[in-house]
């Protein structure tokens, strides 16, 4: 009897630690969307791209620029600070600032600390609305990279980013070179769905089964000044 209850110790020990290891490969979180793959052509996406960021710089040039020129007026050096916004969806249909942080910075040493600061100060009290695509996600990751200083034709910039229908001539996902961060699940030639860096798309995706993902998240790479460029590997 001794033996038989060892063995069942053992064996009760051995599937808690599977379940375990099982879950720690799991998202941890609770907000998971099952996606469909994507069957967009690399035209499609970019035109959504292209919309998508277009509706973010509405709302930074309106509500955040006006109240960051002053202070990003006096950043030492040149070079950009690429800084991750995270907003969470409140219950008027907007999407509310939560945080901030840089991702990356070319600026000397020191620098990105201070034009965080300048950007918190910036987004504070703002906000931008949910739009139909956003769907039931809670949370928009906006990963925007930053110009400093600003060029001083701003505005003439601005206009054409306003202006481009389907991608301006530039590369990367802002016509700087800024490389994809997001994620999405798209379709691959032999059918099997996989999840892909884009520049519009899901701050996570996590392979589910040969015919779904899960994205969590909304998320879109881009900057100020320009659009994803029609030379822009999409995926």
């Amino acid at each position: 009897m001794r033996r038989i209850s060892l063995i069942m110790t053992i064996v009760a020990v051995l599937t808690a630690i599977s379940l375990t290891s099982g879950n720690s490969q799991r998202p941890r979180t609770t907000t998971q969307t099952p996606q469909v793959p994507s069957r967009m052509t690399n035209e499609q996406r970019l035109q959504r791209t292209v919309t998508t960021q277009q509706r973010l710089n509405h709302y930074f040039h309106n509500s955040v620029v006006p109240k960051l020129r002053s202070c990003w007026s006096r950043l030492q050096g040149q070079g950009t600070v690429a800084i991750e916004h995270t907003y969470t969806r409140d219950g008027s249909g907007r999407w509310v600032m939560e945080k901030l942080a840089v991702s990356n910075s070319t600026l000397p040493r020191g620098q990105d600390a201070v034009a965080l600061q300048c950007m918190q100060e910036a987004v504070r009290a703002t906000s931008f609305p949910v739009a139909a695509e956003d769907g039931d996600n809670q949370q928009y990751v906006v990963k925007w990279t930053w110009p400093v200083p600003f060029p001083t034709n701003l505005a003439d910039q601005t206009r054409a980013m306003f202006a481009a229908k389907d991608g301006g001539s530039g590369t990367g996902c802002d016509g700087q070179g800024t490389p994809a961060s997001c994620w999405d699940c798209v379709y691959q030639k032999d059918g099997i769905p996989k999840c892909k860096q884009v520049c519009e798309g899901y701050k996570e995706c996590y392979y589910s089964s040969q015919d779904s993902c899960l994205n969590v998240y909304r998320c879109t790479t881009g900057g100020p000044t320009g659009v994803a460029g029609r030379g822009t590997i999409i995926y």
